[in-house]
């Protein structure tokens, strides 16, 4: 078993949100940061959570990345926008465009809001998600660090470039789509080197181009798309929409989130669109359930216990994480712990449970 600690939720984002006010972070942005990467390891993201926190910081100590965010509205219509980050955190920014393209999309009915100028802003669905509570399909993407070989080459020049469509439901939970373009993320390759575990020989290829299952060598070469020329594709379309139309940076351009010296560069995009400008809402919530319920009641494949739709195991893993406490790798914990340590905050977390 993994040597794991459960974590309060509450008590994990205080945590992070002191380290960061300390850190020399807002207040409003330490509170905006901290819940974007907590709520990852909430929904069972580990990759995307509380174990960046030391690499942002990194990037801020370097000078690479602001301690705080400035946002500059380049360019505006009634229902497009583009926006600067002003190299700060990419939280920060990603909640600002999306809010406005809420607002945008209230009044409009559909509207898009791209970022440049930003950095890595968490997992997708923290943003696609805000569009629920309004009665809005929410739409986030983003590019990143150049980790990903296109479909044909061996040299990492895509970011993982994920995509995320949030659906709002009636009685069933909303449908949340959350991926990578990649097979996996880099992330997911860390914390195997970290535990000493291999991985499946479909994640990524080592410098000479041939599928590996060490994750240190994969890690030194490029990971793999999903679907192979199509997940090439949606990435590059991602890359487009985020780095190519906003006039910001794309491709091998984007900086290394992982090299302290380096200005990430990443970019955003974001949309909501209005349900009602369709049909009325509650028309539409009750045939997301027909929906739903109609793929769950299909046939099972050999072997399938259950069919999960989007965002399915990671709502019942945040359910799990509110009930218990989250579930934080002991190397994790230990890392955060060195970092609170630099800022003189108090260490959190010494229960063993697995």
């Amino acid at each position: 078993m993994m040597d794991v600690v459960r974590i309060n939720c509450e008590e994990l984002e205080a945590f992070v949100t002191t380290i960061l006010t300390r850190a020399g972070v807002p207040d409003h942005e330490a509170i905006i940061v901290a819940d974007c990467i907590v709520s990852a390891d909430r929904r069972g993201i580990a990759s995307h959570g509380v174990s960046r926190l030391p690499v942002y910081l990194a990037k801020v100590e370097a000078g690479s990345m602001e301690r705080a965010t400035r946002i500059e509205i380049l360019r505006e219509s009634q229902s497009a926008a583009l926006l600067s980050g002003g190299n700060g955190w990419g939280p920060v920014a990603g909640k600002g465009a999306m809010e406005l393209a809420i607002e945008k999309a209230s009044r409009t009915g559909a509207a898009f809001v791209g970022v440049r100028e930003s950095n890595h802003f968490g997992i997708a669905a923290y943003y696609a998600m805000m569009a629920l509570g309004h009665d809005m399909i929410g739409i986030a993407l983003t590019n990143s660090t150049p980790l990903m070989a296109p479909w044909g080459s061996r040299q990492a020049y895509l970011g993982t470039n994920p995509i995320s469509v949030a659906v709002p439901a009636g009685r069933e939970r909303p449908i949340v789509y959350d991926g990578a373009t990649s097979v996996a993320n880099r992330g997911k390759l860390v914390l195997a080197s970290r535990r000493g575990e291999s991985v499946p020989n479909e994640w990524a290829i080592d410098p000479q181009g041939h599928p590996t299952t060490d994750p240190a060598a994969g890690l030194k070469g490029a990971l793999l798309p999903i679907g192979k020329y199509k997940g090439s594709g949606l990435a590059i379309m991602v890359d487009v929409l985020c780095g190519v139309l906003t006039g910001g940076l794309f491709g091998s351009a984007v900086g290394d989130l992982y090299d302290a010296s380096s200005c990430s560069g990443v970019g955003h995009f974001f949309g909501a669109l209005k349900v009602d400008c369709f049909m009325p809402v509650d028309e539409f919530k009750e045939r997301v359930d027909a929906f739903v319920r109609e793929i769950r009641s299909l046939p099972k494949a050999e072997g399938v216990g259950r069919i999960y739709l989007p965002g399915e195991i990671e709502f019942e893993k945040e359910e799990e994480s509110m009930r218990l406490g989250i579930a934080l790798d002991r190397g994790v914990l230990n890392d955060l712990n060195e970092v609170a340590a630099r800022y003189d905050v108090r260490k959190i977390g010494d229960e063993k449970v697995g």
